[in-house]
């Protein structure tokens, strides 16, 4: 009853079936006989998904043992490895993963490692590089249809809850800090100028346009008007005050002086953590000013910026709610994969317009017909029309932890700062240099009866001795004409024995060498 039963057909079903079967192989034989196409494609998946696998977990190895993982310069032997002729035919998946293995992920910038501190370069996430490898199975390459729009429109809007920025501002991701500033000065320029600039070009300027910042401000914002076409020149570094923070009476002093000379002050740039020592301008008042002036407000929040989830320092940032403009990275304090990068801007329209094709781009009309979505259309509103889906990666973090977890992290760093700093006050031999205001701290090995120009010497020695021990541990840097050593905690892995190690290979190394 259970056993094989026969299938009994008629002759006409027999004859179809015959036929069926002719047809496929037919069809069988052709598909043999047709030239061969190529394809990126593996030959054997079951080969691609073991090394796949392997990739996988060749790397969560390495980040769940980072502390003890190997990392230092690359030897010659090692760039001879990298630096081959491109063969003809290719060397395979897995020879060149080998490669990855044993000649750049040995050698790579030490940014995962818990000691990293010398550049504002946040760590990573292990979910972070499984987000960016969806992105690059999807292909993502845009960020205007589907469901990638939807992604970007919610990233931008949770970005700006976080940080307690205006809801009705607009807002796209870019790579980066010098790109989020470049787009918000590039909207500045375009609304205050008194031409029509995408038409006449900064050479139908009638007058000099100029803008200010502090002293301390990073140097991507000079990059930012060179490009922009108003020149260095047209950039106002304006003295900080003992704090680090932009000098306001010297600030409305050169505002001042422009308009005698008939130049155009149009923009007024404020300083939401300084890379060298973490300060922040009186926002208010630089927005104050602004108003008065009826100037552009722009301000520089890369990194600083997230103080506003912070419990205890989120003060500090207190008026960058009223810039018209904002730039603010995501791969700094909140340790995304690089790269990216936000600018926020109030004014919407202004932002469109600015980047926006003219009439070469007539063709976009019958995709894009609805003023809302051209707003928030992110190719309309930076330089990149080719982009990545680089949202994908903040919405699938910022989802998975929430705004409490990235809210402990930044108040762990700041927490963790505050008692390296301590740290540091309690050795006679070391002292403070610049006022520690958020997660950046900088200091230097001072023994007495040593002059300034040995003191500098010295601590210039110490920074290359620890550069050996791991490179970009701290960097140095000089204020107000003082030579230091400098630490900037954005690091998600630090702990406190991380830092007490720092504080002991300072003593250590400055002890040894002030003995001669």
């Amino acid at each position: 009853m259970f056993g094989y039963q026969p299938v009994w057909r008629n002759d006409e079903q027999a004859t179809i079936s015959e036929m069926n079967l002719k047809e496929e192989k037919e069809i069988m034989l052709q598909e043999r006989l047709k030239p061969f196409e190529e394809t990126l494609d593996p030959a054997d998946w079951e080969s691609m998904r073991k090394l796949g696998h392997r990739m996988v977990d060749d790397m969560l190895t390495y980040l769940q043992n980072v502390r003890s993982e190997p990392s230092g310069i690359p030897t010659q032997k090692t760039i001879e490895d990298i630096c081959v002729p491109l063969s003809q035919d290719g060397e395979g998946e897995e020879k060149v993963y080998e490669v990855f293995q044993r000649s750049i992920l040995p050698y790579s910038w030490p940014v995962t490692k818990p000691w990293f501190w010398g550049f504002v370069v946040g760590s990573g996430s292990p979910y972070g590089m499984f987000a960016e490898m969806l992105r690059a199975g999807m292909n993502g390459c845009q960020e205007a249809l589907f469901a990638e729009a939807a992604v970007h429109k919610q990233v931008i809007s949770w970005i700006k809850g976080m940080i307690d920025f205006p809801e009705e501002a607009g807002g796209v991701l870019v790579s980066g800090g010098s790109e989020a500033n470049f787009t918000g000065l590039a909207v500045a320029r375009n609304s205050k100028a008194e031409v029509e600039v995408k038409t006449e070009g900064v050479q139908g300027l009638r007058r000099r346009m100029t803008l200010y910042c502090s002293d301390e401000t990073h140097h991507c914002l000079e990059r930012s008007v060179e490009l922009l076409g108003l020149g260095n020149e047209a950039l106002r570094w304006i003295p900080t005050d003992n704090d680090c923070r932009i000098n306001l009476d010297a600030l409305r002093k050169a505002i001042e002086d422009d308009r005698k000379k008939n130049n155009h002050p149009f923009c007024i740039i404020g300083c939401a953590g300084t890379v060298n020592s973490g300060a922040f301008d009186d926002l208010n008042a630089l927005a104050d000013l602004a108003e008065r002036e009826n100037m552009w407000f722009h301000v520089d929040a890369a990194f600083g910026g997230w103080v506003k989830i912070s419990n205890t320092h989120k003060h500090l940032a207190d008026g960058m709610e009223r810039a018209d403009s904002l730039a603010i990275d995501l791969h700094k304090w909140m340790c995304m994969p690089y790269s990216i990068g936000c600018t926020l801007v109030k004014d919407r329209l202004a932002h469109y317009s600015t980047f926006v094709y003219g009439h070469e781009a007539k063709y976009l009309e019958s995709a894009l017909d609805l003023l809302d979505d051209q707003l928030n259309n992110p190719h309309n509103l930076a330089l990149a029309l080719s982009r990545n889906f680089t949202s994908l990666k903040a919405y699938m973090l910022l989802r998975a932890y929430g705004k409490n977890k990235y809210s402990n992290l930044v108040q762990q760093n700041i927490d963790q700062i505050n008692y390296l700093s301590e740290l540091i006050r309690r050795e006679p031999d070391l002292e403070i240099t610049a006022p520690v205001v958020s997660n950046v701290v900088c200091f230097r090995y001072k023994p007495k009866g040593m002059t300034e120009p040995e003191i500098e010497k010295l601590n210039k020695i110490i920074y290359d001795q620890l550069t050996q021990i791991s490179f970009a541990m701290i960097t140095d840097t000089t204020i107000k004409g003082k030579y230091m050593l400098r630490a900037c905690n954005v690091n998600h892995r630090s702990q406190k024995q991380d830092f007490e190690f720092l504080v002991n290979e300072v003593k250590k190394i400055g002890g040894q060498i002030a003995k001669y």
